[in-house]
């Protein structure tokens, strides 16, 4: 009996195209973890109903990734979420309403709006839900702390925080417990990410040179850190100051330091170097002993402008700029490029998802008019951080960090 030839013209079609949906399976499969962690990088990719958000590519097909670092601040009248009245967290440096920052109703009144979607309002009851029985780590510089506050003060609208063994400190590590939610957030502070000290004793912690020893963590936070569920990591600022450098129990040399090679016999080395391979020893850590979600915040820049911190620079805009209006400052730039590359190297060797990049540079960028400048103490009041434009003002747009790092975990 002769084989029908129709019918097997369609049994052989049929066999090539499961062959071709099989292999189309396999590729999606091999590459999946690769695409997710590299969509993670950009911002979290929105379909049109998740989370509020409404991601378009520009022809009306909803669904395509949302890239949360880039878009502009527009007017908010809704806008404070909470004053220094509702918030008693606020570190009184950074409480620009107390002190009177001209302007500050203004300035506070801004929301950030990414091109292209919607990032949803911060909703503090959502938040503690989500991390309800858990615990997450400020690893940083004072900026982690700025950050740590501006949350707490959001999550006030629902519980206030007991402080766990309260300090009087500034640069120390602190902890606090929400009770009804059994939710614990600490700051461990540490300035370098590494181990550090100051090179003699006695020395001024903001002036004089540091000993930084770029391959080995932090034991202020590394020692404790696998504890936590989530990490927000951040570190940049601290390398702007004098500083000599180790690596492998070896002198390396300074960045920073006038005189390099006559005080130490060693060479001068690019901060940006400095800051990349401290960024890299803190990720290598958390990649080996940490096992929750860590959120890679990207440096957030000082505003000084006709001079520094410490001869006669200031703040003084009174609004923010558009994205084309500015571009981040050459070491800030350098500084960025590195914590992104970091990230990716990071990224790469840990299950997808692990590691989560928060850009907020070219954001905070745009925003030199919140920093408390003169406004984070009274006139008569002598403090050694007198003109602060590194810090930002809470309430303020320091904000939108928290607005990010709720879209980013869920």
């Amino acid at each position: 009996m002769k084989p029908n030839n129709q019918a097997v013209r369609r049994a052989a079609a049929s066999t090539s195209g499961l062959l071709l949906i099989l292999l189309l399976v396999a590729f999606t499969a091999s590459n999946y973890s690769s695409l997710y962690t590299e969509q993670l990088l950009v911002g979290v990719p929105v379909p049109a109903a998740a989370a509020g958000s409404r991601a378009s590519d520009g022809k009306g097909n909803a669904g395509v990734a949302c890239d949360v670092a880039r878009g502009e601040w527009m007017p908010d009248p809704a806008a404070p979420y909470y004053t220094n009245a509702t918030c008693p967290l606020i570190d009184g440096r950074q409480d620009c309403m107390k002190y009177g920052k001209p302007g500050i109703e203004s300035i506070l009144r801004w929301r950030w709006q990414p091109h292209g979607c919607d990032l949803p309002r911060f909703d503090a009851a959502a938040f503690l839900r989500l991390v309800r029985g858990k615990s997450m780590a400020f690893v940083g510089d004072s900026v982690a702390r700025n950050h740590m506050q501006s949350l707490m003060c959001l999550l006030a609208k629902v519980e206030h925080p007991r402080e766990i063994e309260p300090k009087d400190c500034v640069h120390c590590t602190r902890k606090y417990h929400y009770r009804e939610h059994d939710f614990t957030v600490c700051v461990f502070w540490t300035p370098f990410l590494v181990r550090w000290n100051l090179t003699r004793a006695g020395g001024q912690q903001f002036m004089d040179p540091h000993n930084v020893y770029l391959d080995e963590p932090d034991p202020e936070w590394s020692r404790d850190v696998a504890g936590y569920d989530y990490v927000v990591l951040n570190g940049a600022k601290w390398f702007t100051r004098p500083t000599v450098l180790y690596e492998g129990g070896r002198l390396l040399g300074c960045a920073n330091v006038n005189g390099c090679e006559a005080k130490h016999n060693a060479t001068a080395v690019a901060p940006d170097y400095a800051m990349r391979a401290s960024f890299r020893t803190a990720l290598r850590a958390l990649g080996a002993g940490f096992r929750g979600r860590v959120v890679v915040r990207t440096v957030a820049p000082p505003h000084y402008e006709n001079g520094k911190w410490y001869d006669g620079g200031n703040c003084l805009r009174t609004g923010p700029l558009r994205s084309n209006e500015t571009s981040l400052p050459e070491t800030e730039a350098a500084f960025h490029a590195a914590q992104v590359e970091e990230f990716r190297a990071a990224s790469a060797g840990v299950a997808a998802g692990r590691f989560v990049l928060m850009d907020v540079s070219e954001m905070m960028q745009m925003r030199g008019d919140a920093h408390p400048g003169q406004y984070g103490h009274w006139p008569h009041e002598k403090v050694g951080f007198g003109i602060d434009c590194v810090h930002w003002c809470l309430p303020g747009p320091v904000d939108a960090w928290s607005e990010l790092l709720l879209h980013l975990l869920t």
